[in-house]
C-alpha cells in the first residue's frame, strides 16, 4: 500500500444533523458504523477509536475530530459504498460518494495523485512547520494510528501561502522546462501574500533556498524532489483554489489524513 494523503474540512451544521443520525442508525450496505468499528477492533486487536466519542465529537463540532477518527468514517463509508456498487459503473460510484460526503458536510479539498507526490508535499509541510511550527491535533496516546493531522485553518492558510509562493518561484524558474502564464487574479493572490508578509524575511529566504534544493536533489526523475518540480504547476492551482475556498470562521479547522 503507498502513501495516501488528503486534505478536508467540514460543514459543522450538516454533521451534526445529518452524520450524527446516520453513523448512529444507519445500515449502509451490510454494516452500521457501530458494527464496522466492532469489526476494526477484532481486526486489528488494539484500538483505541470509539463510537460513543465519535458521535460526540460530530455532533457537538465535528471540527475536533482526530486525523484517525475521520480516517476511521472515510473508510467505513469507502468499503460500504465500494461493496453496493460492485459490478457498477466506476464513476457512478465516485459521484455517489462525493455527493454522500457534501451531504455529511465532509468537504474534500485535495487528493494527492500518487505516493511519491503526496510525499513531495508533506516534505514541504514538515520543511515549512520546521522553521514556522504548528500547533497540531495529533492522535496523542493512540497505540494504531493511520497518520495525519487536525490543525487551525489560519496555520493551514499560512502554509499554503508558503506553497504558492515556492511552486511560483519553480515556474517562473522554469525548473521543469517549460513557461507558464498567470491569471490577474493569480498575480493579484501572489501580490497580497507578498505585502502581508513583507516583514517575514525568513519566510523568503527559506523559500529560496529550498527551490535551490529541490532543484539539487531532483536527479531522479522518480523521485519526491524530480515530482515537486513535475507537479508544481498542478500544487501551485490547488493551493490557489484551497486559499479561496477555506473560509477561517466557517471552517476553523483542517485536517491532513496521511496514510500509509
Amino acid at each position: 500500500m503507498g502513501r495516501n494523503t488528503e486534505i478536508y474540512m467540514f460543514n459543522k451544521e450538516k454533521a451534526a444533523v445529518r452524520l450524527y443520525e446516520d453513523l448512529q442508525h444507519k445500515t449502509f450496505h451490510t454494516r452500521t458504523f457501530k458494527v464496522y468499528l466492532q469489526d476494526r477492533k477484532k481486526e486489528i486487536g488494539t484500538y483505541d477509536i470509539t463510537f460513543e466519542k465519535v458521535l460526540e465529537k460530530v455532533k457537538n463540532d465535528i471540527n475536533t475530530l482526530t486525523a484517525d477518527e475521520l480516517f476511521e468514517i472515510n473508510l467505513f463509508f469507502s468499503e460500504e459504498i465500494h461493496s453496493a456498487f460492485t459490478g457498477r459503473d466506476y464513476s457512478a460510484r465516485e459521484k455517489y460518494l462525493e455527493d454522500l460526503y457534501d451531504h455529511y458536510g465532509i468537504i474534500l479539498l485535495y487528493e494527492l495523485p500518487t505516493s511519491t507526490v503526496c510525499t513531495s508535499y508533506m516534505f514541504q509541510y514538515a520543511n515549512y512547520t520546521h522553521y514556522f511550527p504548528i500547533y497540531e491535533l495529533e492522535n496523542f496516546g493512540l497505540e494504531h494510528s493511520d497518520g495525519g493531522i487536525n490543525i487551525d485553518s489560519k496555520d493551514f492558510l499560512r502554509f499554503n501561502d508558503y506553497m504558492i509562493l515556492l511552486m511560483k518561484m519553480i515556474l517562473d524558474k522554469k525548473m521543469d522546462g517549460y513557461e507558464y502564464e498567470f491569471t490577474k487574479s493569480e498575480e493579484d493572490i501572489i501580490r497580497h501574500i507578498t505585502a502581508d508578509n513583507e516583514n517575514n524575511l525568513i519566510l523568503f529566504k527559506e523559500i529560496e533556498s529550498e527551490c535551490d534544493f529541490i532543484k539539487e536533489s531532483s536527479s531522479d526523475e522518480k523521485g519526491p524532489y524530480a515530482q515537486t518540480i513535475y507537479y508544481a504547476y498542478a500544487f501551485f492551482k490547488q493551493s490557489i483554489e484551497m486559499k479561496l475556498r477555506i473560509d477561517v470562521e466557517k471552517n476553523p479547522k483542517i485536517v491532513i489524513l496521511d496514510s500509509y
